[in-house]
């Protein structure tokens, strides 16, 4: 990554191609989370940690029990290059680039392709942090100031304007009015958290947002 700006993105990863290369902890915690997105996850490595060996055993992961090989790559839309040898990782970055996969290399952050960032969630709310690979423990001392900030209730707003997107079609069938009801609609949430007041419920509010623009 280097220099380059960083292209911030929610990856939908359910059914995809992921290939990790190495069995450690840095490869573990990859294969975590992105199993945790759904993710179709192959493990190319001859050992492998307990937790790793746990995924194999409930058939969550494939596991390809050897080195490194020229054509591991191919097919995955993400590869993760998290062996302690830095020769077989360029390797396997040479090969992802080739077969047109992005590539995370374990503690390169500057030859990787893109970062995995902190993370922290709370019901639909998931923040994510990023310092450009300046350092980890600045971005977990980020998480742990925003942390804070996260509570019940923010989830449960998230979750009342999923509702509210995902039913605002029934009673809001053109485009312009639907986005701009939403809109009002998310401030109003947004004012009733944070002068920590009861949500307005979708249904009730939508009625009464029609009854005055029509009047």
């Amino acid at each position: 990554m280097g220099d380059s700006p960083l292209y911030p993105i929610m990856l939908k990863l359910v059914g995809k191609p992921c290939t990790v290369i190495g069995g450690g902890k840095v490869a573990a915690r990859k294969v975590r989370h992105l199993l945790a997105s759904g993710a179709e996850v192959k493990v190319v490595s001859p050992v492998l940690t307990a937790e790793l060996w746990h995924f194999v055993h409930e058939g969550s992961i494939v596991h390809i029990a050897r080195e490194y090989e020229e054509g591991d790559a191919i097919g995955a839309l993400l590869v993760f290059a998290a062996t302690d040898h830095c020769e077989v990782n360029e390797r396997v970055a040479e090969e992802a680039r080739r077969c047109g996969a992005l590539i995370n290399i374990a503690h390169s952050p500057e030859q990787s392709d893109f970062a995995n960032p902190g993370t922290v969630q709370h019901g639909d709310v998931h923040l994510a942090v990023s310092t450009g690979g300046a350092s980890p423990t600045l971005t977990r001392s980020i998480l742990a100031k925003l942390s804070k900030l996260m509570d019940d209730e923010l989830a449960q707003v998230a979750e009342m304007l999923l509702y509210a997107r995902k039913v605002s079609h029934d009673v809001l069938p053109d485009t312009v009015d639907r986005q701009r009801a939403m809109r009002h609609y998310a401030e109003e949430c947004w004012r009733a958290y944070e002068c920590n007041v009861t949500l307005p419920k979708w249904e009730d509010w939508v009625m009464a947002w029609l009854a005055n623009i029509n009047k």
